[in-house]
């Protein structure tokens, strides 16, 4: 037998069996069937490539270092969470259904209590939400600590930047932890040896490498973006450290439009304690006082109740995803979501959809343009049928909408780090905040309806007419929708 015969056999061979243990495999982690479809799919297709392809983003791997080290941190987390929310209760005993239901599920389910005694103030436009950190980091007194996925140099994040050396140089203990990938081009930067000149402290947050391939998943991102500003004032939102007028600017898309809310009171201790944990996964140095209370006599400053909802591997990997389905089946009368990036899962669409069949006005806002052709036409493959329920969806004309907010009934509100996607929802680490407060939420309903107004409404008979090409595309690529 010629050896061109005996490699085809081998090969073929060689394929087959990768693809059943794989399969197999897929199989029995019992995910959700679309997910575990597409990947049987394209290990089938793309013959090795898709195997490696698999093994290497195909599942949660996390570095044996990083578990351990979250098992030890997780208890003394929780336990702090449970002093915070004994020196400053909240009381939902008179509020909605929905805030009661949020509430139980995240305190029980996550162990993330509510915290009483809050004050809040959303900032929707990048400049004042610059001013206004730039202008608490210039009022520090002890400590700055600060976790973004992205920091793009130039413009008003070099003001952040020369903030952040100031603070130093007058000895506040400043932290900056950047994600690895996101913040990439600053990492090389200049600004990286200036603040540490300074005496800010730099990590990076899941590090990439060659070597680090065989430990754990390359495509699992630290996604949050928050501050802490001497355990008394917080930052939350999709808001990175980076100037609309400069980041991107090239994309085509128009500048990003983002939110970011100021958190005053014990809600921002929760904050910091979540910088805490994440700073000590990340550091070789061990801090004995991680979680330290610097508060033994609460601060509060406000009637805003507040529930800060982390989620990633290893760490209350549902309860971003799980919360927003509460809220959604829970709400009674409107809703209004804006997200960059809209791949619901199979959970998230059905809740939806059962939404508005029901009765309840959903409303949902996504950018007309977005810096992701892939996502953007796998994300239109789900209007159909959201259309057809009665879902109202609006493309927004004014740039690229990043905002990722919720709101609920005019009583509950959300602001945070996850998208509306399978990759918020299952693979990032995502912080958000839930207010139960009327006024920021009508606050934040007039935010979102001055996105509405200038946006343009998909038709739904409209939206049935585009062509089949278009439609083949669309649904095409929702097949890789799970994998996105």
């Amino acid at each position: 037998m010629d050896f061109p015969v005996i490699s085809s056999i081998v090969t073929t061979l060689a394929h087959w069996v990768i693809l059943i243990g794989l399969s197999v495999r897929i199989v029995s982690r019992r995910r959700p069937g679309g997910t575990s479809l597409a990947w049987i799919v394209l290990i089938a297709a793309v013959p090795f490539i898709g195997a490696a392809v698999y093994l290497m983003v195909g599942e949660l791997w996390l570095a044996g270092r990083r578990v351990k080290a979250s098992k030890a941190l997780g208890p003394q987390f929780v336990a702090r969470l449970g002093e915070l929310a004994e020196q400053a209760p909240a009381d939902l005993t008179n509020h909605s259904h929905l805030a009661r239901a949020l509430d139980a599920y995240a305190a029980r389910g996550a162990q993330m209590p509510t915290l009483g005694g809050n004050t809040v103030q959303i900032y929707a436009g990048a400049n004042d939400a610059f001013d206004a950190l730039i202008s608490d980091i210039d009022a520090a007194a002890t400590r700055v600590y600060m976790l973004f996925y992205i920091w793009s140099p130039g413009g008003r994040a070099d003001e952040v930047g020369e903030a952040l050396v100031r603070a130093a140089e007058r000895g506040v203990d400043c932290r900056l932890l950047l994600d690895a990938v996101g913040s990439k081009q600053f990492l090389r930067s200049r600004w990286c040896p200036r603040l540490i000149k300074s005496g800010v402290k730099i990590e990076e947050a899941l590090k990439g490498g060659r070597l680090r391939l065989l430990f754990h998943r390359i495509d699992m991102r630290n996604h949050r973006k928050i501050v802490a500003i001497d355990g008394k004032i917080g930052y939350c939102g999709s808001l990175n450290i980076a100037d609309p007028a400069f980041f991107k600017v090239k994309a085509g898309v128009g500048q990003w439009v983002d939110i970011l809310c100021r958190v005053d009171g014990p809600a921002a201790e929760a904050i910091e304690l979540t910088f805490q944990h994440d700073w000590s996964l990340e550091s070789d140095a061990r801090d004995e006082d991680v979680f330290e209370d610097i508060h033994p006599d609460p601060h509060l400053t406000g009637d805003s109740m507040v529930q800060l909802i982390n989620s990633g591997p290893n760490q209350s990997p549902r309860a971003t995803e799980d919360m927003l389905l509460t809220t959604v089946y829970a709400c009674q009368h409107h809703l209004t979501l804006t997200t960059p990036y809209l791949i619901p899962t199979d959970a998230m669409q059905t809740a939806l959809i059962a939404a508005a069949v029901r009765g309840v006005r959903v409303r949902i806002v996504v950018p007309k343009k977005n810096d992701s052709r892939l996502v953007a036409m796998a994300s239109r493959s789900y209007y159909g049928d959201l259309l057809d329920a009665g879902v109202r969806i609006w493309h927004y004309r004014g740039g690229l909408l990043h905002a990722k907010t919720v709101t609920a009934d005019g009583r509950v509100c959300l602001i945070g780090s996850a998208n509306m996607d399978r990759r918020s929802f299952e693979i990032n680490y995502e912080s958000s905040v839930f207010v139960y407060d009327s006024r920021l939420t009508q606050q934040l309903e007039q935010l979102q309806q001055s996105y509405i107004e200038e946006s343009v409404r998909v038709d739904a008979e409209q939206w049935a007419l585009r062509s089949r090409a278009r439609r083949l595309a669309e649904n095409t690529t929702q097949l890789v929708a799970p994998l996105l």
